[in-house]
């Protein structure tokens, strides 16, 4: 069951409990705690160099650019998924084979720019959800409610608005295995309403947030984080988890993830970091 209602108010700090993180490559992830498993981001196409195509490429300004898959998409089954998480519907985020395969009548939650895409793709029960607003999902003792976050997809404000509105979202689980709040940033570059993610929602057991610097070597600038601004997002959080994706599978991800293992090893913040492998489950 969902529900829509407005953003909640400031709640009690998050208790780490049970639950599993399975990374299928690029913003693809699977997220299950108690009775609950979503998906986030679905890219689920097969390894080769015409996974998707973007109208321009984020580095170099290209029109209509051609993207590989480096890394061939885990199995993964859909039994069991109570929901489809987006942060925003380009080809990177949602693929054909996505849109083909999962079950269109599972429920979609999506930025209001998205809805029209998923209800062409064949999907019945699309969720628009805007930024302070939120969406319950209920599975027998377990509740999740998905928060909209402001994600900025670049720092200029002009190219940011062009590029379209983008989500980010805190997951707040509790019933069946306890309490559990996830902040998944979306593709998101550094912003300052980021700084109020934990005195909004408590204490975050898990950040997962977009890496790769996306158009990072392009004259327009960053369209995801870099380690720095992840390093820099983590002091901001302060998570008991970080679980960083959206790196190493796709060709326009410029900044190779070892960037951030070797800034978190400087900061003293590799304790708090998982560095996931496509395809393997990670406990929480």
């Amino acid at each position: 069951m969902l529900a829509c209602h407005d953003a909640a108010q400031p709640t009690t700090p998050a208790r780490a409990a049970s639950g599993s993180l399975l990374w299928l490559g690029g913003p693809t992830a699977v997220l299950t705690h108690g009775d609950i498993r979503v998906m986030t981001d679905p890219m689920l196409g097969p390894r080769g160099p015409d996974a998707f195509t973007l109208p321009m490429h984020p580095s170099t300004g290209q029109p209509n650019a051609h993207f590989s898959r480096y890394t061939a998409s885990p199995q993964v089954s859909f039994e069991g998924l109570h929901a489809i998480i987006v942060s925003h519907t380009h080809n990177d985020h949602v693929d054909t084979k996505a849109k083909e395969a999962l079950p269109k009548n599972l429920p979609v939650i999506v930025p209001p720019s998205g809805v029209e895409t998923m209800r062409a793709a064949g999907f019945t029960d699309v969720r628009s959800l805007d930024w302070g607003q939120s969406v319950t999902i209920t599975a027998s003792g377990t509740t999740l409610e998905v928060h909209a976050v402001a994600a900025h997809h670049a720092h200029d404000p002009d190219l940011d608005h062009k590029i379209g509105r983008v989500n980010g979202y805190v997951l707040s689980f509790s019933g069946n295995g306890g309490s559990y709040k996830t902040y998944w940033t979306g593709d998101a570059v550094l912003a300052d309403e980021m700084k109020t993610i934990a005195t909004t929602f408590g204490t975050i057991d898990l950040l997962l947030p977009h890496l790769g610097g996306v158009g990072g070597d392009g004259d327009l600038g960053k369209r995801t984080m870099d380690s720095e601004e992840a390093i820099t997002l983590t002091r901001w959080v302060n998570p008991l988890r970080v679980i960083p994706i959206h790196h190493t599978t796709f060709s326009h991800y410029r900044e190779p993830i070892e960037a951030l293992e070797q800034r978190a090893t400087e900061a003293g913040l590799t304790p708090r970091y998982v560095f996931p492998v496509e395809g393997r489950t990670i406990s929480l």
